[in-house]
């Protein structure tokens, strides 16, 4: 991460980074940290959940405090189809490069919505006017995704999201965070990316203030005594892979399988809605990122998913992503610790 860091630190841009989750925003606080880029730049925070739009726009507020211009954007399916998507995003664009005193073809872009295949929208329309850019590993799903409906392709094509985009001269750098699951990927030259620097007191003690409300901290100091396993879940019936009860069922059956090993915690993903019929207790419902348990010291004997990036990056002995293609092959088969 520092070597972005560094990117960042050099670069007389002003700088956009385009967010989709807790945990790009985590990555954007911490090079926004070590970079010093406050009063420098500006988050842009798109979300189709209502939960995670409501989550940014707490985190957004607190960002505008220090000196960080901040955009959430509620995407939409139908306002694409008829046009207005494009027209809203322009004109954030414009907003954001005014209080910014920037100009287009004048910004660095950091964005983590991407895929193999293109640049998300509307991470697309910044990516058309950017000066220079650096891509980062938006997570584990990315990896997985299965082959999109020919409407869905057709409404990319429609509103300009950018293929082959690992060809573009103003890309500077590619970073994920596992190499070797990126093999059959046509993107060359792929630099590792890690969340694994150090953090001072300080520096834990404003992603705390940033990221966590009152009721999260009781739940990171019930995790602070001492955790045998975590399982974090991922909003699999949300995005339409499986049928809530299935997902539920999954989720039953992982936990009751793992706390043969120990007391198991159930980190919710934040777009995750699901009420999981588990003892309160056991039950993280904090819509932080997970990631933010490593910045913390939190430690595990064993990490247990479903196709999660919080798994790879989980600060545990023993970590087990059932399906790394779970979203595409829908199947899954217990492992031993």
């Amino acid at each position: 991460m520092m070597k972005i860091a560094e990117i960042l630190r050099k670069t007389s841009d002003k700088i956009i980074f385009v967010c989709g989750s807790p945990y790009h925003i985590l990555i954007t606080a911490s090079l926004i940290m070590k970079a010093d880029l406050y009063e420098k730049c500006s988050l842009i925070l798109p979300a189709y959940s209502q939960k995670n739009i409501d989550y940014f726009k707490e985190i957004a507020l607190k960002m505008e405090q220090r000196g960080i211009v901040c955009k959430v954007i509620k995407k939409s399916m139908i306002r694409r189809i008829v046009g207005l998507c494009d027209r809203e995003n322009y004109g954030i664009m414009e907003c954001v490069l005014k209080e910014l005193h920037a100009q287009k073809k004048e910004f660095f872009l950091v964005n983590y919505m991407w895929n193999k295949a293109l640049v998300s929208y509307p991470a697309s329309l910044w990516f058309r006017y950017c000066k220079e850019s650096v891509f980062i590993e938006e997570g584990c799903a990315q990896k997985a995704l299965p082959d999109e409906k020919p409407f869905v392709l057709l409404l990319k094509r429609l509103y300009g999201n950018k293929k082959e985009f690992w060809k573009d001269s103003r890309l500077k750098g590619i970073y994920v965070q596992n190499k070797e699951l990126f093999s059959d990927y046509p993107i060359p030259e792929l630099k590792q990316f890690a969340l694994n620097v150090d953090f001072s007191e300080a520096e834990k003690q404003e992603l705390m203030e940033l990221f966590v409300n009152s009721q999260d901290r009781i739940e990171i100091e019930r995790l602070g005594k001492g955790v045998d396993g975590i399982l974090y879940t991922q909003p699999i019936s949300e995005d339409g892979y499986v049928k809530e009860e299935i997902k539920i069922k999954i989720y039953k059956e992982l936990v009751e399988y793992y706390s043969k090993y120990g007391k198991v915690f159930v980190k919710v993903h934040p777009r995750d809605t699901t009420q999981y019929d588990f003892p309160k207790e056991m039950i993280l419902r904090g819509n932080y990122p997970s990631e933010l348990l490593n910045v913390l010291g939190i430690k595990s004997k064993f990490a247990v998913g479903l196709c999660t990036s919080a798994v790879e990056t989980a600060n545990a002995e023993v970590r087990i992503n059932l399906n790394e293609k779970f979203l595409s092959e829908l199947k899954y088969e217990l492992r031993e610790l």
